[in-house]
């Protein structure tokens, strides 16, 4: 009897599914933390795999459609999801990135309010965190208690960041907005090629309230907006696992 038990315990070892954790990009800041993580867990005796995406908009779409377990994600990619249905829990903290606005050198502009339909903005590539923040704050500005403001018409073109200065020369943008870390390379790679940080501003993005505070919070030192990052779990997360998962973020 005991080693038909022991069987039936090795087969199920052998045949559990590792936990999914929903990473941005290889080599950014969500996948360091994930692959961080997953090592800690492992040391838990919890298998643990690393699936990157695109960003937080791509990582809560694929945790609500249980295409992973948990995952890091910006604050307005949690909202969004409620908004659709999917309410996603805060299971443990990243950080606090920045949402951010650039011009290239010698622009005439030099904030968000300058701009209108005839201009273009690169906003990252499609599913990542500044995509997201800035068709988040097109929808706060454009829906029913936004003030409708013209930089919510400029077209956004989803580009790597590190094609902007290409792209800025070829007259094919105006501006960037991309939402780091402080002191990420790309924010460094703008500033070192003259890019100038500019005024990130709205008042209707500032009224936004989620869970009774800021959605994003307005940082007037750096002309920018705080957008809080947390590690996050979906309907497919298995909970008796939370304490680990919760150890090993620390």
């Amino acid at each position: 009897m005991k080693s038909v038990i022991a069987l039936l315990l090795m087969t199920t070892v052998a045949t559990a599914e590792p936990l999914i954790i929903g990473a941005g990009k290889a080599g950014g800041g969500y996948d360091a933390a994930a692959q961080k993580l997953a090592t800690r867990l492992s040391q838990r005796n919890t298998d643990a795999v690393v699936s990157n995406f695109n960003g937080s908009d791509e990582i809560t779409l694929a945790l609500c459609q249980k295409g992973a377990d948990i995952g890091y994600a910006q604050i307005d990619a949690i909202y969004a999801r409620g908004q659709e249905g999917c309410f996603l829990k805060p299971i443990g903290l990243y950080g606090t990135e920045l949402a951010t606005i650039w011009f290239p050198p010698k622009s005439p502009y030099n904030e968000l309010e300058d701009l209108t339909a005839e201009n273009s903005i690169l906003v990252d590539t499609i599913g990542s965190g500044s995509e997201l923040f800035w068709n988040t704050i097109v929808s706060i500005e454009t829906g029913d208690d936004g003030s409708k403001d013209s930089w919510s018409q400029a077209e956004p073109v989803t580009e790597e960041p590190a094609m902007a200065q290409t792209l800025a020369s070829f007259g094919e943008i105006d501006a960037v907005i991309i939402v780091r870390k402080p002191g990420s390379d790309d924010f460094v790679m703008l500033a070192e090629a003259g890019w100038e940080l500019g005024w990130l501003y709205d008042k209707d993005i500032n009224d936004l309230m989620f869970n009774d505070v800021s959605l994003y919070a307005s940082d007037d030192r750096y002309q920018t907006y705080e957008v809080r990052s947390f590690l996050v779990s979906g309907p497919n997360f298995d909970k008796s696992l939370l304490r680990k998962v919760q150890a090993a973020n620390k």
